[in-house]
């Protein structure tokens, strides 16, 4: 899943894209986190995310 923009820091991880992620776009107070876990992981199961492949084991991310 691409989940992450490009921040333009030379320092520090990636920032998650709320925009890539529906409940984040229209995020609300009453959200809990059981709210967002259940919808990663629906994302997480649609069929265009599945056939992604997985990252080498251990890979980390670099700048």
């Amino acid at each position: 899943m691409t989940l992450t923009r490009w921040t333009g820091m030379i320092i520090g991880p990636p920032r998650v894209d709320a925009r890539s992620i529906p409940v984040l776009a229209k995020w609300q107070n009453s959200y809990s986190i059981k709210v967002i876990l259940q919808e990663l992981r629906r994302l997480m199961m649609s069929k265009e995310n599945m056939k992604l492949p997985q990252p080498p084991e251990g890979q980390t991310y670099n700048n």
